[in-house]
């Protein structure tokens, strides 16, 4: 395929990321000033360059113990976010709490609230597999909700090794590959939110998992080669049920190849992964035909209602709550369907206003905590005065959660601009180049659906990555 395209994205992700980052920063949520939170930003750029001149300097060091390093981080993160998890966590709420109960209720043989899975029908993989982590813990005769908080800790966990293995195979130095560890275990929301599973953490370790198996294809042995790939189906197929925003990465991933890699082989490793991902895809239709919830068909949602509640106001729930609970209460999808255009068709002049394109920016866009308040709500939880917006000392740390978000972001548009000037494309430029478009492709896809700034919690690691490979190309000589 032509590599001119590249040029032309890299100028569409300039004028739309810089825009959201423009918008955001002069709108941060809870009104902080925006010298403020750009002078949070600076330290963390600060606090970066530092760490980053260091490990340089422990280039040998790091390279001779990589595998005890490694391991001591990995271990070492899983003991803390288990801990911050257990000790942080809240009452499960919202629609995470009603998954959470179900689960109990289905391993139990209790009746299941079968109509909310009606009405959201992704929730129902979920709602199979926290009761599947749940069951080994319930025979034992326990509840199993730390083994839900386990099993999340471990998926975070996992997801910086991920991050580590694809930094790696891009040959980026190794003090680069242990860099994007130290600015991954500084994401804040993954203190508060760990403990809980819905479909954001859920997703999280999911959005680079296919990738890394994608990568890691060396094609030497055939059989290998297509059992990666079809796995690499499985799980992505898995995260487009669970959380559809967690398979751009993938999709990102297969323009980039096209971009750059356009042959036989590579047309036959994508043709093996989407033959595996539509029969996975199948496999799950069927698990869920054979649900109680899909025979409740006056209670299913159409996929437009989530775009009509995305194009009044600020696009949230909040700010579309009547409309919402009318939706729910109309027997029939076909009703729902056509209540959900008469709803958006009466709000496309607003849908595309700059009043409203400004406020849902900012809702979705204009905060690092990444929906961590969602969960963290009890004023008595030892988190709350420190990871509630509204906790004694939540402005502070929201400022450095969003601080360190809009450094990522910058880097991220720095990334278009050092690709435009230096107009090659080599190892490390793919992987940035991949990272910039997933994130333009969320961000571009939330601007259309339901405005809320926890979905991009997922997308941690691409923020990881794009921030990474630009600061890398910047200060580094061997990656540029």
């Amino acid at each position: 395929m032509d590599k001119k395209l590249i040029p032309v994205f890299e100028w569409l992700n300039i004028l739309f990321m810089g825009t959201v980052l423009i918008v955001s920063v002069t709108g941060t949520y809870h009104h902080i000033a925006w010298y403020k939170v750009s002078f949070v930003s600076l330290l963390w750029f600060v606090c970066f360059l530092f760490t980053f001149l260091i490990l340089k300097k422990s280039e040998a060091f790091l390279t001779k113990h990589k595998t005890i390093l490694l391991s001591a981080y990995l271990i070492l993160l899983f003991a803390v976010l288990s801990v911050a998890s257990i000790l942080f966590a809240n009452p499960p709420t919202n629609d995470y709490g009603e998954v959470y109960e179900s689960s109990l209720d289905l391993i139990s043989g209790k009746e299941v609230s079968w109509d909310y899975f009606a009405m959201f029908k992704n929730n129902y993989l979920l709602l199979l597999l926290l009761a599947l982590i749940r069951l080994p813990a319930y025979l034992a005769g326990f509840d199993g909700s730390c083994s839900i908080i386990i099993f999340s800790v471990l998926c975070a966990t996992i997801t910086a090794l991920l991050i580590f293995k694809i930094m790696e195979h891009f040959r980026f130095p190794i003090y680069v590959c242990f860099l994007a560890l130290v600015v991954y275990a500084l994401f804040l929301p993954l203190y508060g939110c760990t403990y809980a599973f819905y479909s954001d953490q859920a997703t999280i370790m999911l959005t680079v998992l296919p990738i890394y198996l994608i990568v890691s294809d060396s094609g030497s042995h055939k059989w290998s080669s297509i059992v990666k790939i079809i796995l690499a189906g499985l799980f992505a197929c898995t995260a487009f049920w669970l959380k559809p925003t967690a398979v751009i990465p993938v999709i990102a991933f297969t323009i980039v190849k096209l971009l750059t890699a356009f042959n036989r082989r590579t047309l036959q490793r994508i043709l093996i992964y989407c033959c595996a991902f539509i029969c996975f895809f199948i496999v799950y239709e069927l698990v869920w035909r054979a649900s109680p919830a899909s025979k409740m068909t006056d209670m299913h949602v159409p996929i437009i209602h989530w775009i009509a509640l995305g194009s009044h106001g600020c696009g949230d729930w909040g700010d579309n709550a009547d409309y919402a609970y009318e939706l729910l209460s109309i027997p029939g999808i076909d009703s729902k369907k056509e209540f959900a255009y008469s709803y958006l068709r009466n709000n496309l002049s607003e849908m595309f206003s700059v009043t409203h394109i400004v406020s849902k920016i900012r809702h979705n866009f204009a905060a690092g905590f990444m929906g961590l308040s969602t969960y963290i709500y009890i004023p008595e939880s030892p988190a709350f005065p420190f990871l509630s917006a509204y906790g004694v000392y939540g402005g502070y740390t929201m400022m450095l959660a969003t601080g360190m978000y809009y450094l990522l972001l910058l880097l991220n548009i720095l990334g278009s601009v050092n690709s435009i000037i230096r107009q090659k494309i080599e190892q490390h430029d793919i992987l940035g180049l991949f990272a910039r478009i997933s994130l333009f492709g969320l961000f571009l896809f939330l601007m259309f659906w339901e405005a809320n700034n926890r979905q991009l919690y997922n997308h941690i690691p691409l923020l990881v990555i794009t921030g990474m490979a630009a600061f890398t190309q910047f200060f580094d000589k061997s990656c540029r």
